[in-house]
């Protein structure tokens, strides 16, 4: 009777441990609960969850950029619409300032005009999204277009970041560009040159290299020194244009800055290299131009002044000169509008390589889903076979149970 007695606990305690197993895989749909119990499935089960979850972490860093590049999209359009004459935009008020009728009332009206126009270019330029600034480059954190502390003297904006695009992973080990820059947003190129051409740039203007790395005049003025990641002088500078990791060019030639006057506009001063160098292959220089610049310029002279040096007001002008600025200015914003549009098209390609990232991560995701639920998930008609299989055998074993319990020696006796 011992005997058949933990004959039976035995049993049970083998059911029990069968019904815990398929109460668990019924409750989870997975097949095992630790590595113990099949180390090789649950190493591959492993391996596939990592994946999923890279997968899942990509695509969280992507709608996040496809939220900020619609933003940028958005921002871009609505900048080509206060440039465009077909808009009510720049353009359109430019065209009436040339207008011969035009009395001082009606520029002074424009140069108002064109002011509001100017805030809302500060405003969309400085889009965010998540505190993230949109245009300015690979330092996010800092503000894009920044005012002049003395703004309302020189209407001076300048750009605040550099020309470096943040890179977002689209799979792992593989990273795309993120958006565009401020320079290719309201800057337009002045002047253009290729390996072993000559380069003429004007004070002022931003000089960008192939890399998006940023030279500038030394405090001389007779040298153009290129800058790093992080703003700072490149150091030992290696003067060109021979040799390779020229980080230093020597200004050759250069013409000299004239004031404004009653019948001129000032003129800023530019500067001439002969070479820009042979190496590396593919080099470029690009002289960026800020067009808030040229807009204020533009302002300055429907009010009826020219513009100093130093971006102040100067001597009042005559009809003439104020006709010859505005026209002056009409082409500069056809530039600029050019340009917008190219950097606009820029952006929606790379959108578009990243909806196709994106898309692909879905997939992949899909696959890692089904993947893990075929080798790790259950078979949940098979669970319920033995789920029922379990209850029926409990029956059984607990009605023998209970009819060897009743046994006595005197029913064994009769």
């Amino acid at each position: 009777m011992i005997d058949t007695s933990t004959n039976m606990l035995y049993h049970i305690g083998n059911l029990n441990t069968e019904n815990r197993r398929v109460s668990f895989q019924m409750a989870t749909g997975k097949k095992i609960d630790n590595g113990s119990e099949d180390s090789l499935l649950h190493a591959n089960l492993i391996n596939l969850e990592d994946k999923l979850r890279v997968t899942e972490g990509l695509k969280l860093q992507i709608t996040k950029t496809q939220v900020m590049n619609e933003v940028s999209d958005s921002s871009l359009q609505e900048l080509k619409t206060l440039l465009n004459k077909q808009d009510n935009g720049v353009i359109t008020d430019l065209l009436k300032g040339l207008n011969s009728g035009m009395q001082r009332s009606d520029k002074l009206a424009l140069a108002t005009s064109l002011r509001g126009m100017r805030e809302n270019m500060f405003d969309l330029l400085n889009a965010r999204v998540d505190g993230e600034y949109v245009f300015t480059g690979s330092g996010t954190d800092k503000q894009t277009m920044v005012k002049d502390k003395n703004f309302d003297q020189n209407g001076k904006i300048e750009f605040g970041g550099d020309g470096f695009l943040r890179k977002v992973a689209v799979q792992p080990g593989s990273y795309r560009d993120r958006g565009i820059t401020a320079y290719d947003a309201i800057f337009y190129t002045s002047s253009k040159s290729y390996a072993g051409e000559s380069f003429t740039f004007e004070e002022g203007e931003r000089i960008i290299d192939e890399n998006g790395f940023e030279w500038k005049l030394n405090e001389a003025k007779n040298q153009l020194q290129k800058y790093d990641y992080n703003g700072n002088i490149y150091h030992p500078l290696n003067v060109g244009p021979v040799g390779d990791n020229i980080t230093a060019l020597n200004i050759t030639s250069q013409t000299a800055e004239s004031a404004a006057t009653t019948t001129s506009q000032s003129v800023k001063a530019t500067y001439t290299i002969a070479n820009i160098g042979n190496s590396p292959a593919g080099k470029m220089f690009e002289a960026k131009h800020n067009y808030f610049d040229d807009l204020n310029v533009i302002i300055y002279a429907l009010e009826g002044h020219a513009t100093e040096l130093d971006g102040t007001r100067g001597a009042v002008i005559d009809d003439e000169l104020v006709r010859q600025t505005v026209s002056n200015g009409l082409e500069q914003t056809s530039r600029q509008f050019d340009a917008t549009n190219i950097g606009h098209g820029e952006l929606g390609g790379r959108n578009h390589v990243f909806n196709i990232a994106y898309d692909k991560l879905e997939a992949q995701e899909t696959h890692y889903n089904i993947l893990i639920q075929k080798i790790g998930g259950v078979d949940l008609a098979k669970l319920a076979m033995e789920s029922k299989a379990l209850e029926l055998t409990y029956q059984s074993l607990y009605t023998t149970i209970s009819k060897m319990n009743k046994l006595s020696l005197l029913n064994y006796m009769n």
